[in-house]
């Protein structure tokens, strides 16, 4: 019985070894099995730069919401730029001409009432000789002139509500919200500081992470979306498992450069995106754009 139990023991010792062989036989990098290339760490996301819309002349940042590290919320609002106030104003100077042209509209409209009833009354007396033709024609303009009056109101409001919306535009141009959910990897341009070309921050969602591998345009044909590689770099604990997702369109120079100094640095090349595996994020989330070594399974 004792002999049975050991010799089920070993096979299931075997069968596990078996497979942590096959396993690391997928991510050895000594071999010159499969495609090797150059790569980085990437969110799937892209590190986004968050900047302003405020013009080429660039605006000054007042207020900042949130802080390197911080995690938020799509729509979620980032800063408030110096001008904000300013914009506020102009807001509120709109809607207060809109508000007394709208007045003067309700009384032009009790006069043009007025000057209606006027009018009809002294047509009849006219026609019945009992007024003077004079005094009809003056009462018959009176009438017309509100209704003039009323109708250059109504330009003068549809133009006051136009000039409004501009200057709400303005004014949600001076808060700068999240394009996405994420993490603020950086912020490049603090309180006080005018934002540039260098933008506000950079934020990134760093839930999913993709490595993006710079293949030789000679090997993209043996590349398959679906094939399984695996990543490694210097300081790495273990390697990691990748999976071709996408495959470039455009054939550029390299931006990454092997350490070697005999290795060509004026290499034409293609982007392919590999998925990282779920269980490296956690670990390998504070080391975007790190570059690392990949290979790609035949």
């Amino acid at each position: 019985m004792y002999s049975k139990v050991s010799y089920y023991f070993v096979i299931a010792g075997f069968v596990l070894a078996s497979s942590s062989v096959v396993a690391e036989t997928q991510c050895m990098f000594g071999t010159k099995q499969g495609i090797g290339a150059l790569g980085r760490i990437e969110p799937r996301s892209r590190v986004i730069k968050v900047s302003h819309n405020a013009g080429p002349e660039g605006a000054k940042v007042k207020q900042l919401f949130f802080q390197e590290a911080d995690r938020v919320k799509a729509g979620e609002k980032l800063a408030i730029l110096s001008d904000y106030t300013k914009k506020k104003a102009e807001v509120e100077a709109a809607r207060t001409r809109i508000k007394v042209l709208e007045a003067q509209r309700t009384v032009e409209q009790i006069a043009l009432a007025f000057n209606k009833r006027e009018y009809l009354r002294y047509r009849s007396l006219e026609q019945s000789s009992a007024a003077s033709v004079s005094l009809a024609d003056a009462k018959r303009l009176a009438f017309e002139q509100s209704e003039a009056n009323l109708k250059h109101l109504a330009a003068e409001i549809a133009n006051a509500q136009s000039e409004q919306r501009v200057s709400e535009a303005a004014l949600e141009n001076t808060l700068i919200y999240a394009p996405i959910t994420g993490t603020v990897l950086k912020i490049l341009t603090w309180p006080g500081e005018r934002i540039g070309d260098n933008a506000l921050l950079e934020i990134a969602d760093l839930t999913r992470l993709d490595v993006v591998a710079e293949v030789y345009e000679s090997d993209l044909l043996r590349v398959k979306v679906g094939q399984k590689g695996c990543i490694h770099a210097p300081g790495f604990k273990q390697s990691y498992y990748v999976k071709v997702r996408e495959l470039g369109f455009l054939v550029r120079k390299n931006d990454l450069n092997d350490t070697d100094p005999l290795a060509d640095r004026d290499n034409r090349i293609i982007e392919v995106r590999l998925t990282l595996e779920a269980e490296a994020i956690a670990e390998l989330q504070h080391q975007i754009f790190r570059q690392v070594w990949v290979r790609i399974a035949p």
